[in-house]
């Protein structure tokens, strides 16, 4: 009689393994793409915060290569657009706003190489202008907006949205 309790003990101990092998695992949920990103564009999940504080390098053969940049501003209160051509170097005030943008570095393809930000290629796989924006003269932003994940690290403001439109190669 031991035998056979051994025995069946055994082989529920066996099946019950198995059946937990069996196990289907399913994904955890992905997270939605937010809606100011393209649908056929995902959001990279492994993006760190990123701010100006990183020196930028631009290499030799890319530099001068981009003279401006588009930005679009939107009036979240008036629900009104506008683009705004600005120079790399230069900045725009917003019209009836205290705030000032200043736009600093663009890089074509913007990756982190160890503390440093540059450019993985002169593409524009990953375009991206280096921004400070004040109000009434105090900085409120300092880091890169993205033009193909405006989701990512956008400025935060009550009332505009500021946003990488395009780029303007040197003729």
């Amino acid at each position: 009689m031991k035998k056979v309790r051994k025995t069946v003990v055994g082989f529920l101990a066996v099946m019950i393994l198995i059946a937990g092998c069996q196990k289907k695992e399913t994904a955890p949920p992905q997270p939605k793409a937010s809606p100011r990103v393209a649908p056929q564009q995902t959001l990279p999940t492994d993006v760190p915060p990123i701010s100006g504080a990183a020196p930028t390098v631009i290499p030799e053969s890319l530099k001068g290569k981009w003279t401006a940049v588009k930005l679009l501003v939107e009036d979240k209160k008036s629900n009104q657009s506008k683009e705004y051509l600005v120079n790399l170097g230069g900045e725009l005030t917003i019209p009836s706003s205290s705030l000032v943008v200043q736009a600093e570095e663009f890089l074509p393809d913007l990756k982190i190489e160890g503390m440093k930000f540059t450019t993985a290629s002169g593409e524009l796989k990953n375009p991206a202008v280096h921004v400070r924006i004040l109000d009434n003269g105090k900085e409120v932003f300092n880091g890169w907006l993205f033009q193909l994940f405006p989701a990512v690290h956008p400025f935060q403001h009550e009332r505009y949205a500021i946003t990488l439109r395009d780029s303007v190669a040197a003729s």
